[in-house]
């Protein structure tokens, strides 16, 4: 008589990827209605799907209430391996394309912002010398967002420097590749440029510039006033964009916290006062980051070395750490 398989117990059959993206896009945006807008489909498909899901696995993944889906224990639980699962399934379709000559390669990734005037350019032009035949796709902004995109398999990898108080995600792996560092920034000609000492209270009276998706950031900023025993600045300005943000700093007397690597060249600089030696600055540690145990597929590794090099020239080589440009078989 055959042995029961104990496993079969606990191990159910693989679930699938439709049913997952369908429950991810409930748990993201807390509705059924707008879960079945974002995928195109039927309201009661997403219901059946999430339903499937509930009955092979024997729980409830959410509680349906007047003000939404709230997720359950277990609905967050699967949603952490839910992520990794359709990364690597969209992952994989895109490789196998490629390598059956369906298409002649795409690869799409994540940069922050300390990224993107100096390193990107310089890596873009060179991935594209070597590689005219592979499509880049580049999207920018905070680390949260970048990491958010990576763990659903949006990019390949994400190179940023995040808050050093934030917290990664335990199916991303990180190696690091060189300090980075905020400074507070005004245009040159600010009323506080011409101090010869600038304090707190100096800076609490100004006009902030940031952005709340770096909700630590501001937090941080606000504990060193009240460390000093100090009212925080109460005037600020919440914007996202990079472009904006260096533009109204060179028309107005705001002031904002920024890397001083979004600052391309000796010319740019020129136009702004960099102001030094305060309790507000301090360094960040740029990372390059990949879903743990996820292999990139060639033209992501391709672009990975470019990204390397660029860094190199950048930053200088005795600055840069943690990876190295794979070198060819």
């Amino acid at each position: 008589m055959r042995e029961p398989d104990l496993r079969a117990r606990f191990i159910k059959p693989s679930m699938d990827p439709q049913k997952l993206q369908h429950f991810l896009s409930v748990y993201d945006t807390g509705s059924f209605s707008r879960a079945a807008k974002s995928n195109d489909v039927s309201q009661q498909a997403v219901s059946k799907s999430v339903a499937k899901l509930e009955e092979s696995l024997g729980i409830k993944l959410f509680e349906r209430g007047a003000y939404g889906a709230e997720p359950t224990n277990f609905g967050h639980a699967l949603a952490r391996r839910a992520k990794v699962i359709t990364a690597e399934t969209r992952l994989a379709a895109a490789e196998i394309s490629a390598l059956r000559g369906a298409d002649r390669g795409y690869v799409r990734i994540g940069l922050g912002w300390s990224f993107l005037t100096r390193i990107a350019p310089m890596m873009i032009t060179r991935f594209s010398d070597k590689q005219p035949g592979i499509t880049l796709s580049i999207t920018s902004g905070d680390s949260r967002t970048l990491f958010d995109k990576l763990l659903r398999g949006e990019v390949e990898f994400v190179a940023s420097a995040p808050p050093t108080e934030m917290e990664l995600d335990s199916a991303l792996e990180t190696v690091e590749l060189f300090d980075d560092r905020d400074a507070i920034v005004m245009r040159k000609d600010h009323p506080l440029a011409r101090k010869d000492t600038v304090s707190l209270e100096n800076l609490a009276q100004q006009t902030w510039l940031l952005s709340m998706q770096l909700q630590m950031q501001w937090n941080r900023i606000c504990n060193v006033f009240l460390a000093a025993g100090l009212t925080p600045p109460t005037r600020y300005v919440d914007m996202d964009s990079v472009i904006l943000a260096k533009s109204t700093l060179l028309q107005s007397d705001s002031i904002m916290l920024l890397a001083k690597e979004l600052f391309a060249t000796e010319e740019e600089r020129a136009q702004y006062h960099i102001l030094e030696g305060t309790e507000l600055p301090v360094p960040r540690t740029a990372y390059f980051t990949t879903r743990r145990n996820s292999v990139l597929q060639p033209a992501a590794q391709h672009l990975k070395n470019e990204l390397v090099s660029a860094c190199r020239s950048v930053v200088g080589l005795n600055q840069l750490r943690g990876l190295t440009v794979a070198k060819k078989p």
